[in-house]
């Protein structure tokens, strides 16, 4: 009878013990996604909105649920943000960098302003970052060499200046880079994604001249 009964209580330890470990993982999930509601907060609270266009980015929905946000189906992790062709004014956020799972970051033909935020170098993930057609200044941030994963960086048409950093020639040789009309100066790399670079340099009179 004791063996019996200690048989019954090995199933009975199992099932508690996947319980418990579901609802952790759960539990981590959902501060995840908490963080991911912040940061994107973070951004939301430095822009400028007069056309409400981000008018349901509400702190008690979702981010999963706001528009001009993607979340995987499973994970419940934002890993996509698209905005373009709507009034906001205001700076980057560099809360932005702790969007862990972010793979798209494509704001785009707004007038948001302000530095690229060395943060960004942080999303290990991401594969395309379109900023282009903004009023974004200062310098390209070194920062974004790191990201291995990324495939496309644009961000033509904005008012950046000083040199390309060096450390964009580690980005593959595969990534689309197009940073043509902005105010650069300076060498233009020669490894990576700058082996045979052209017209998306364009329209940067003092590329290749002094500082």
């Amino acid at each position: 009878m004791a063996s019996m009964a200690a048989g019954a209580r090995v199933p009975l330890a199992v099932t508690v013990l996947v319980a418990v470990a579901s609802t952790m993982l759960l539990a981590a999930a959902a501060a995840d996604l908490d963080g991911d509601r912040d940061a994107l907060l973070g951004l939301r609270g430095g822009l400028q909105d007069p056309d409400d266009a981000l008018s349901n980015w509400n702190p008690e929905l979702s981010p999963c649920d706001w528009s001009h946000v993607t979340c995987d189906g499973q994970a419940k992790r934002v890993t996509e943000i698209v905005i373009g062709f709507v009034n906001l004014s205001g700076p980057l956020s560099p809360e932005l960098g702790k969007l862990g799972q972010l793979t798209r970051l494509w704001i785009s033909y707004t007038n948001i302003q302000g530095t690229i935020p060395e943060e960004l170098g942080n999303l290990e993930n991401l594969n395309t970052m379109h900023l282009h057609n903004n009023s974004l200044s200062g310098q390209i941030p070194a920062s974004l060499g790191k990201l291995k994963s990324l495939k496309q960086l644009h961000l033509q048409q904005n008012r950046l200046t000083g040199p390309i950093p060096s450390e964009l020639d580690g980005l593959s040789d595969q990534t689309s880079v197009n940073l043509s009309n902005n105010d650069l100066c300076g060498p233009i790399p020669t490894d990576g994604p700058f082996k045979n670079i052209n017209s998306s340099l364009a329209d940067n009179p003092r590329l290749s001249g002094n500082c």
